[in-house]
């Protein structure tokens, strides 16, 4: 089957994106590229599976079926390679929502939690919103990409802060971090006993040349590691609310289990666990067509802002490519407001808390959809060049 990426028209659909959008502007004819989801429609399997199970016409009161953590272990067999086990996972409702029982559980008030700055903002909120403290590992900016900061990470280790937050592959700097990097990482969580949680939403957006390495890799000689993934980025079924949460350690998997229990949130909801099935024993053809177009997005942005005083970072994973602005008296939050007022959206990199001026761009959408936003952008960048000289 030949996949079709063409936009979808999401206004009045109740999408958070667009309705921030519309209200931004102030008019329904916007464009667009900021909030991570995506603006054309999900695998036609998915589609299909939730259809024929909408005219069954009953939608009582369910339970997960047997199946259910078999289907998530297969694909993580065939898409990581690796063999996780039925007793490591718990169906949760959201990724930030389990992050958020994470700290609730096993974190005491005022206790510190390490991000790696510039990240997605989330972090923070549901960390300073747990009542605790939030401290900033900076990732280090190379010429085009970043790499971690191991001795300020372990500077922050010895001074016994033992919970850290990764993102991997990381929103908003695009990196898939390399087996090496997170071997290090390890090795110096297990000498200092840290928490590693690590976001793995993004793990199927992965760009040629590049492969993707779950914290899974390293459950047999690392024990206190908690994954969190979901099919919601990948195949945009996000509004359906469902992730799962991984971990080796008994303990930790005990506490969480009751917790989910005991909030009655134990079970997902009957759509979640339709289109989920379809996603991951149906969806894979559509996934790697899905890379592709997003490639060819990244590289038809790339040539297009590469004249102008924009530095495109390189893309490994994610839909969310990570822009330098490099003129000399504009910054972020004032190309953001001419974008706007241009009736284009993007995300202002200081909501990452980025060192420096930067704007992240979603590239998930129809090419014809990118293009328009392009040639809008490229109108107020020559503008700008103009007033420079």
């Amino acid at each position: 089957m030949e996949y079709n990426f063409k936009y979808l028209n999401r206004k009045k659909t109740d999408s958070i994106k667009w309705k921030i959008a519309q209200n931004l502007c102030d008019s329904e004819d916007c464009f667009d590229f900021s909030i991570a989801d995506s603006d054309y429609e999900t695998a036609p399997e998915i589609k299909k599976a939730m259809i024929e199970r909408i005219t069954h016409g009953a939608f009582g009161y369910i339970s997960i079926g047997d199946d259910y953590k078999k289907i998530l272990i297969d694909f993580y067999n065939k898409h990581y390679g690796l063999n996780i086990s039925e007793n490591q996972i718990i169906p949760i409702p959201r990724v930030m929502n389990g992050i958020s029982v994470i700290l609730d559980l096993f974190l005491e008030k005022k206790d510190s939690v390490i991000i790696q700055t510039p990240v997605y903002p989330a972090f923070r909120h549901v960390i300073e919103a747990n009542g605790l403290l939030c401290i900033t590992n900076e990732l280090i900016e190379l010429e085009d990409t970043y790499e971690m900061n191991y001795l300020d990470l372990e500077d922050k280790f010895k001074n016994r802060i033992k919970t850290l937050i990764i993102c991997n592959p990381h929103n908003p700097v695009g990196r898939v971090w390399r087996y090496k990097e997170l071997e290090k990482l390890i090795n110096l969580a297990k000498k200092y006993d840290v928490l590693i949680i690590s976001d793995e939403i993004h793990a199927d957006i992965i760009m040629p040349g590049y492969e993707f390495v779950s914290l899974a890799n390293f459950f047999s000689e690392y024990q206190n590691i908690i994954i969190l993934n979901a099919p919601s980025k990948t195949f945009n079924l996000a509004g359906l609310q469902l992730a799962n949460l991984l971990t080796p350690k008994e303990y930790l998997l005990k506490k969480i289990t009751f917790e989910y229990e005991r909030l009655h949130l134990s079970t997902p909801n009957l759509m979640a666990l339709v289109a989920m099935e379809a996603a991951y024993k149906q969806g894979r053809k559509w996934l790697l067509a899905q890379r592709e177009h997003v490639y060819g997005n990244y590289l038809l942005l790339k040539s297009k802002l590469e004249d102008f005083k924009l530095k495109v970072f390189k893309l490994e994973g994610t839909y969310l490519v990570w822009i330098k602005i490099e003129f000399d008296n504009i910054d972020s939050t004032i190309l953001y407001e001419l974008l706007m007022k241009s009736r284009v959206i993007v995300s202002d990199g200081k909501k990452f808390e980025s060192n420096g001026s930067f704007i992240r761009f979603n590239l998930a959408c129809s090419r014809e959809q990118l293009q328009v936003g392009l040639n809008i952008i490229i109108d107020c960048l020559k503008k700008i060049k103009t007033t420079e000289k």
